[in-house]
């Protein structure tokens, strides 16, 4: 009988995984450079050329302010155009409101792309923001209730009483400093919003006013905004490369790293203070609690305390400007009407003037500049100003593919001329008193007043109205009290989408920090 020998060669195994890995490999970079662009459903899509062949438009539109260059390109080929992401991969850029409403409108058949989610729970964990179809569905439904007129206005009192403590703490510094102080109001804000949503969640008082980042989730939070902002000046080539093949995700990479950490001690502390807050609950409630009683884990990724103070950041700087001085005047002489330092709801939300300037301002400075979806079917897009291909077809209809990506810019939509006017770059509340004399806004999406900023559609921002009433009790509080202005040596302010937009000023030395130093003095 005779025997079969196998005999195993563990090199030639190794040069044959190698060999068909290196196989694998060329075909994907064969469909990624050349097989893709060519029979995208968007290749006859009107758009910019010079291009980078490795990056795509992405170096032009991270070296300018947003949406800067996305506001040229739209003027010269219309509000829907392709533009050339990293690999040459085609994407979708429309403002056309006919074609975001009906992405929008559809959120399970357009879900954020992979990258995006990714980046999402690495920053804010597995919230709202980052889940999709069943998942959101549910969460939505238990959350939901949390913002009410009623839960709202119980919130009153915590958004007075920390608005009242940053004033006062604002007030003591230009004490010190003889009656003005240059403060980096960034800060201050974004210590004051964390507190908020400490209280608001957990019931807990985070003491960021008081101690600054001595706490240790302030602590996180501030190391992980300064992560977003240093390696995206270092993106590398594995970075760019897990945005088109996803399996190289699972190489870890500096970025993940780095916020895999803060992100660690965020979750850690929230799910501490979520028992603490359930154990009382039960308590009070005899063994009963209900789901939408315990959401404090989930208001630090849906509300976010970055936004808020981004927003109110924005505000600040846009008031101490000097073409812009007298609307800071005008509205300091509103709200000085007001008898009651701390109005009600209902009280706040009557005045005119101060609903314009935060109208105005969510418009102009909308704290997240934009946002991608995906396709996740072959789909049209209807438009309501029809494109001419380059094959000079004229079309009223976009045709995508499964996969095919959809860059919204929120900010370029709040700022179309053909919709707000000729003065649409201009910072005017006066156009939320007079008549409505632009049509057209209401032909926008948005939950809000028609802006795009907290989106629109069944996933349009749940916790806007908790945004819009804190940010009112912190401008009524702030400006009653402080008047402010640029520094004596104002530095350069550059915009940078992140997450949020974010103030970046350059330093002498070359590098770069994320602060807003206004001068402060006390109003007489």
């Amino acid at each position: 009988m005779n025997t079969v020998s196998l005999s195993w060669d563990p090199r030639r195994l190794a040069l044959q995984i190698t060999g068909i890995f290196g196989m694998w490999l060329i075909y994907k970079i064969v469909d990624v450079l050349i097989i893709k662009p060519n029979t995208s459903a968007l290749r006859d899509l009107p758009g910019p050329d010079g291009y980078s062949l490795f990056l795509g438009h992405v170096p032009t539109i991270v070296k300018e302010p947003c949406p800067v260059p996305h506001e040229r390109w739209a003027a010269q080929y219309g509000p829907t155009f392709q533009l050339r992401g990293i690999l040459l991969a085609r994407r979708l850029f429309s403002m056309d409101p006919r074609a975001v409403a009906h992405v929008l409108n559809h959120p399970y058949d357009y879900p954020k792309p992979r990258l995006l989610r990714d980046v999402l729970t690495s920053i804010l964990g597995q919230g709202m923001l980052a889940a999709e179809g069943d998942g959101h569905r549910r969460q939505r439904k238990i959350i939901s209730p949390s913002f009410g007129t009623a839960q709202l206005r119980e919130l009153m009192p915590i958004f007075y009483s920390k608005s009242n403590e940053l004033r006062d703490r604002l007030l003591s510094k230009v004490a010190e400093g003889g009656g003005r102080s240059e403060e980096d109001v960034l800060r201050w804000l974004s210590r004051m919003a964390l507190d908020v949503i400490g209280f608001a969640g957990f019931d807990y008082d985070f003491n960021s006013l008081a101690a600054g980042e001595s706490n240790e989730l302030a602590q996180a939070s501030q190391k992980l905004q300064k992560s977003m902002t240093t390696v995206r000046k270092a993106v590398g080539l594995l970075d760019l490369l897990q945005s088109r093949i996803q399996v190289l995700c699972l190489i870890p990479n500096e970025r993940q790293r780095l916020m895999k950490k803060s992100r660690e001690v965020m979750d850690r502390v929230g799910m501490e203070l979520v028992q603490q807050r359930k154990a009382l609950l039960l308590q009070e409630s005899a063994g009963e609690v209900k789901s939408s009683s315990v959401v404090g884990r989930d208001l630090l990724s849906i509300l976010g305390q970055e936004t808020t103070s981004t927003s109110a950041m924005w505000l600040l700087y846009d008031l101490s400007l000097p073409q812009y001085k007298h609307i800071q005047t005008k509205l300091r002489a509103e709200l000085a009407s007001v008898t009651s330092s701390n109005p009600s709801m209902e009280e706040i939300n009557a005045l005119p003037y101060l609903d314009a300037v935060i109208r105005e301002n969510l418009r102009i400075n909308a704290p997240v500049a934009g946002t991608h979806r995906t396709a996740a079917k072959d789909d049209l897009i209807p438009l309501s100003t029809p494109i001419v291909d380059r094959n000079g077809v004229k079309r009223w209809e976009i045709r995508v593919a499964k996969g095919d990506v959809m860059y919204i810019s929120l900010l370029a939509m709040n700022r179309d001329k053909s919709i707000w006017g000729e003065d649409a770059l201009e910072f005017k509340p006066e156009r939320w008193l007079d008549t409505n004399k632009h049509p057209r806004v209401n032909e926008l999406p948005g939950v809000y007043s028609g802006l795009m900023t907290f989106l629109g559609g069944p996933r349009h921002c749940i916790g806007y109205r908790f945004s819009l009433l804190q940010l009112k009790v912190m401008i009524f509080t702030l400006i009653r009290s402080i008047s402010f202005t640029l520094p004596d040596s104002p530095p350069v302010i550059i915009k940078r989408s992140e997450i949020v937009t974010l103030p970046v000023i350059k330093q002498a030395d070359g590098t770069e920090k994320s602060a807003m130093p206004l001068l402060l003095s006390a109003v007489s």
